[in-house]
């Protein structure tokens, strides 16, 4: 189940159940039609997902470059202690910024802009 909202500038995909491939596939497509829209902030809330295909988490590294090249991020928020674990075990925890909560990825967004002036 996937269902899409927006707060501020930042595009909110909130996900529940299990990410199989078929589900991966739809976040993908939900996130290239944020980057054709130039809408380059993206948070997926994992807050409310039981379980994570491993095999697909490459797609969402993918998409994790995308919005990079273009000088936007995706972050995830709300991860189980069992979604980091499969994370971690593909050695993907560490390309993605993962927050406790949807309010601290949120925050984070206005983190990057603050400050000096350089980019993270």
């Amino acid at each position: 189940m996937l269902a899409r909202k927006a707060i501020q500038d930042i595009s909110v995909i909130d996900v529940s159940g299990d990410i199989d491939f078929r589900e991966m596939i739809r976040i993908k497509d939900t996130i290239g039609s944020f980057i054709e829209h130039d809408r380059l902030k993206v948070v997926l809330n994992l807050r409310s997902v039981d379980h994570i295909n491993y095999l697909s988490i490459g797609v969402l590294l993918e998409r994790l470059k995308a919005l990079r090249n273009v000088n936007g991020d995706l972050k995830l928020s709300g991860m189980s202690p069992f979604l980091r674990d499969i994370f971690k075990v593909v050695g993907m925890d560490r390309f993605f910024e993962e927050y406790h909560s949807l309010e601290d990825a949120i925050e984070s967004f206005e983190d990057d802009w603050e400050g000096d002036g350089t980019s993270h």
